[in-house]
């Protein structure tokens, strides 16, 4: 009985020790970057005018919230082109569909994720929208896509975004 008490303590101790260094090393990890994520505030009210404009088919106020710089990928776009050019693009697709695209009720977050360890991307913020679009093709019936969009803010505009969709 001796036996098994010494064990049981000894194990106790192991586990007792281990559990403080599991915890001093996930507060160090804490320590080395900050996140957030939000559901509303300025970036998400600009994400919501950008699924507006594009819905309408405003492309002036569309190209507004993206740098001038600004790059767009759609699914597997093997290489980035110009949000300029991306909105040419769009205003030839929206001559094909029969009046405005309906985006319903997107889910919207922002997320602001700061490391110490990498300064590509600080000052950088992250939105993400879910939307289900509905549109109507000229001579046809109404479809319904599902879109997932991520975009790169920084100093207020839009920097890239990645779009991926069903093209069914």
């Amino acid at each position: 009985m001796k036996k098994t008490i010494l064990v049981a303590m000894i194990a106790t101790t192991l586990f007792a020790c281990s559990s403080t260094t599991e915890k001093k090393e996930t507060s160090e990890a804490t320590t080395a970057s900050t996140s957030s994520c939000v559901k509303e505030g300025p970036e998400v009210d600009m994400i919501k005018e950008v699924i507006t404009a594009y819905s309408a088919g405003d492309w002036t106020k569309l190209g507004t919230y993206f740098s001038d710089s600004a790059k767009s990928s759609h699914n597997n776009d093997t290489a980035a082109i110009s949000m300029k050019d991306r909105i040419e693009l769009f205003k030839k697709q929206r001559a094909n569909i029969d009046g405005a695209v309906d985006p319903g009720t997107p889910n919207i977050e922002v997320a602001t994720v700061e490391t110490k360890s990498d300064s590509k991307y600080a000052g950088y913020k992250w939105g993400h929208a879910w939307i289900t679009f509905k549109s109507k093709p000229k001579g046809g019936v109404l479809k319904s896509s599902l879109t997932f969009v991520s975009f790169a803010i920084k100093d207020g505009k839009i920097q890239f975004e990645q779009v991926i969709y069903d093209t069914k």
